[in-house]
């Protein structure tokens, strides 16, 4: 599969993907004895992959830019293992602690010329009422540092604060509280509000919600540079 069949991007405004998008739904609360675990493609690089969880596949045939639904599993000390999709041979693997209550995500991204896995830890708990939280998973290599926005109503960047600065290409932020409420995401060059990235609509983000953003460089494309999809992390 061609790095352009694998990351379709829109030519004209920075694709947001929501409810389509497998791995944005609803998370639902799991049982007292289970652990969730998901996918996020974000490597350039990597064919079309599936991910085991021990032995337990948990996605298939995926590629970037995406975030699979979270699978329900039983608790246990594995490692994921990164499969190129049809082969038994895995090419890529992380190991993890997968305990109860808990959630994680399977971060593919690139590594020189090839690509590795990594585990991250996703945030289980409701932020503050009134707000909603989110991370910024930075995979833009070509963009390099961005700062990120939440623009409401009319708000227009000259006059707002960026609620991330300087978020570095191949780094994941802290996830941060911010007001629940509608917003334009847009995304600039460290620094810079010359040029803005901005979401083709308005999102909502509701209280208690949890998201993850994951921004990429936009490979067909250069207006805009980057896309960003956005994950469920709890609702």
């Amino acid at each position: 599969m061609s790095k352009a069949n694998r990351l379709r991007i829109g030519a004209t405004a920075l694709v947001v993907l929501l409810g389509a998008l497998s791995g944005c739904q609803a998370v639902q609360n799991s049982t007292p004895t289970q652990t969730l675990v998901r996918v996020i493609d974000a490597s350039y690089n990597a064919p079309a992959v599936d991910v085991k969880i021990g032995t337990t596949p948990i996605a298939t045939n995926i590629g970037a830019a995406s975030i699979t639904n979270y699978a329900f599993l039983p608790p246990q000390n594995t490692s994921a293992y990164i499969y190129p999709t049809g082969s038994t041979k895995s090419t890529a693997s992380a190991a993890g602690t997968f305990l109860v209550d808990e959630q994680h995500s399977v971060l593919i991204t690139d590594s020189g010329a090839g690509y590795a896995a990594s585990i991250l830890a996703d945030q289980v708990t409701p932020p503050p009422a009134g707000d909603f939280s989110f991370r910024v998973v930075q995979q833009a290599i070509q963009a390099g540092a961005v700062d990120v926005y939440l623009l409401s109503g009319t708000t227009v960047l000259a006059d707002a604060k960026p609620v991330l600065s300087g978020v570095v290409a191949q780094t994941v932020s802290a996830y941060i509280n911010v007001a629940a409420g509608t917003y334009t995401i847009a995304v600039t060059p460290a620094g810079s509000i010359k040029t803005a990235w901005t979401s083709a609509a308005p999102v909502v983000f509701s209280n208690n919600q949890v998201r993850s953003f994951l921004v990429m460089d936009a490979q067909l494309t250069t207006n805009p540079p980057v896309t960003v999809v956005i994950g469920n992390d709890l609702n």
